[in-house]
């Protein structure tokens, strides 16, 4: 069963509740069906991962100013430039089994036919999962988890901006090429390339 913050943490990376959103306490418990202090309990985890904010007068869903959001997209591209080495010095010493890799055309196909279905969220969950398993492979779980939480953050404040024209055909450009420089144990391309895949989404996002 999902905690209570997973269940938030739902809501608000769905767009459910988008940024700007009133989270209050007592309307919470009683929409959730649990006590007061498990949703305050709740809320602190939101506001720690940097999924909610004050306005000095309540607690609301965090959104990102393009400042923000720049910082943002350019630490998650140097972290995932540097799981992207990882992977491939991995993949270079025989550390990472064939089904691994396997798993990693899996995602990108996945993702790729959910964006030319034009089914934007499972775009972004299957895209979200693409990198996710680079993460693993690079076997560093400290910068995972602070890669994650940048996720949860850009997703949050780009959901509504992710899907320009052309976009999606380039994502999956990308994705072919960052697969194809981990697979060869190239770590030097691989982490270039991962640094501007994202380099190219905060583009994107700018336009």
């Amino acid at each position: 069963m999902s905690t209570t913050y997973e269940r938030l943490r739902d809501r608000v990376l769905s767009g459910e509740l988008p940024p700007g959103a009133r989270l209050a306490e007592l309307g919470l418990a009683a929409e959730l069906g649990v006590s007061r202090p498990t949703v305050r309990e709740a809320l602190r985890r939101l506001e720690s991962h940097g999924l909610a904010g004050s306005d000095g007068r309540s607690l609301r869903v965090a959104g990102m100013e393009p400042g923000e959001l720049r910082s943002a997209l350019l630490m998650r591209g140097a972290l995932e430039g540097l799981h992207a080495e990882l992977a491939a010095r991995r993949v270079a010493g025989g550390e990472v089994a064939p089904a691994a890799l396997r798993r990693l055309h899996e995602l990108a196909a996945a993702a790729d036919a959910a964006t030319a279905a034009g089914e934007h969220d499972r775009a972004v969950a299957e895209n979200r999962a693409f990198h996710q398993a680079i993460d693993a492979l690079a076997a560093s779980p400290v910068s995972a988890t602070a890669v994650d939480r940048l996720w949860d953050r850009i997703v949050v404040a780009t959901r509504r901006s992710l899907a320009p024209a052309g976009r999606g055909a380039a994502v999956a450009a990308e994705h072919r090429e960052l697969l194809g420089a981990i697979e060869a144990g190239d770590a030097t391309r691989a982490a270039a390339t991962a640094v501007l895949h994202v380099r190219a989404t905060l583009d994107a996002v700018a336009a």
